[in-house]
């Protein structure tokens, strides 16, 4: 969470102009591709020194980061005498949570059955309380005035929608893999690649090339490319294989290499430059918020859809990846006809999503009032001021 919220302020302090699109470009294309190249790291680390490494391997990378902070990254500084917004993020926190569970309970009790309904009532009660304690404190974790700005909020929309749309059904397509196809963890991982690629491709040099682009188009026409992708992948059936995801794992990945970097750059432009660090850490928020929603409201219309052809119990264990389980009481045929029907039923939601979030942003984050339309970079003076070098400071202009 540190890290979400601290990377694009310090991005935004220490580049300006084209080489800040170029900074945001590389990390854009890092973010991006990274939910892809994710399962097929875990799949090595999976079949070779076991599960338990997926969470061992972190120690090693974080250590090298930390050390690599301090070498290079130059000092900088906030304003002095801020608080802490301890009820804040409790209000938020419970708000994301009760939200989330919600969502979740759905997919398996229903979207009326009472815990449902409290959750969804909880999350509601916590919003309120998280707005009312923000338009009352110094130092808020989140200033509401913000969403006053439509180019703001049309950010925020963005990120919540990017990530549930072109993330949030990978998780199932993963177990369709490994449980009907009989892939390995590895060799479903590798599906993804084709993602990856696209996006690395798409954002790293997007950062060069499209240097003073509207946000609204990069951002927009990518959930847009995304909202294809998702549809061009809702044509699977009992025979399917693996390639049939290509074409729109393509799709997906061009749109996340242009969504990734440019929401970054459009969240530091649509706040004062005293408030990129807010901006930063709220459009990551909305991004993990959005993954974690995708993955839960899309799994309930997979299962909804499978319960078409399965019962209850046995189409939400299909979902979970207990395939084999299952294959002594329906058939391979039935199984792989319900999983594809559900995936597709997942995939036009997850494209429903990104097509109206895209156009949302086409129609929310205009030009400025002086007519000239914002590129992802044209933020404000830096937000962070850099500190004078000291002596023992590693780090040299």
């Amino acid at each position: 969470a540190a890290m979400f919220a601290t990377t694009l302020p310090l991005l935004g302090s220490v580049y300006q102009g084209r080489r800040r699109s170029m900074a945001l470009g590389v990390w854009g294309a890092v973010s991006g591709a990274a939910a892809a190249v994710g399962p097929v790291l875990g799949g090595l680390l999976t079949d070779g020194p076991g599960w338990r490494w997926i969470f061992w391997v972190n120690l090693p990378v974080s250590m090298a980061a930390v050390w690599l902070t301090l070498r290079v990254v130059p000092e900088s500084r906030g304003a002095a005498g801020r608080r802490v917004d301890w009820a804040g993020t409790a209000g938020f926190a419970a708000f994301a949570g009760a939200l989330t569970y919600g969502a979740v309970r759905a997919g398996s009790h229903g979207w009326t059955e009472g815990g449902t309904l409290a959750s969804f009532v909880l999350a509601v009660l916590a919003l309120g309380a998280f707005v009312a304690v923000e338009r009352r404190v110094a130092d808020p974790l989140l200033d509401p005035r913000l969403f006053l700005r439509p180019a703001f909020s049309g950010v925020m929309l963005g990120g919540l929608a990017f990530n549930a749309a072109a993330f949030g059904v990978m998780a199932y397509t993963s177990i369709w893999l490994q449980t009907l196809l009989g892939m390995s963890p590895v060799r479903g991982g590798l599906v993804f690649v084709w993602l990856s690629l696209a996006s690395f491709v798409v954002a790293a040099a997007g950062g060069r090339l499209l240097h003073g682009v509207p946000a609204r188009l990069t951002i927009g026409g990518g959930l847009l490319l995304i909202a294809a992708g998702q549809f061009r992948m809702a044509f699977l059936d009992a025979d399917s294989t693996a390639s049939a995801l290509v074409p729109g794992l393509l799709l997906v990945g061009v749109g996340t290499g242009l969504v990734s970097p440019g929401i970054a750059g459009a969240a530091l432009a649509a706040v004062p430059a005293e408030r990129a660090g807010m901006a930063g850490g709220a459009v990551n928020t909305f991004r993990q918020l959005g993954y974690a929603l995708g993955i839960a409201v899309f799994g309930t219309v997979l299962t909804s859809r499978m319960r078409d052809t399965l019962p209850h119990d046995a189409a939400h264990g299909l979902a979970g990846g207990a395939a084999d389980a299952l294959r002594g009481v329906f058939g391979e045929h039935a199984l792989r006809a319900a999983f594809a029907s559900g995936l597709n039923a997942a995939a036009v939601a997850a494209g429903a999503v990104a097509a109206v979030a895209g156009v949302l942003v086409l129609v929310l984050v205009r030009a400025d009032r002086g007519g000239r339309g914002r590129g992802v970079t044209d933020s404000a003076a830096p937000a962070l001021k850099e500190e004078e070098a000291v002596p023992a400071a590693p780090y040299r202009r």
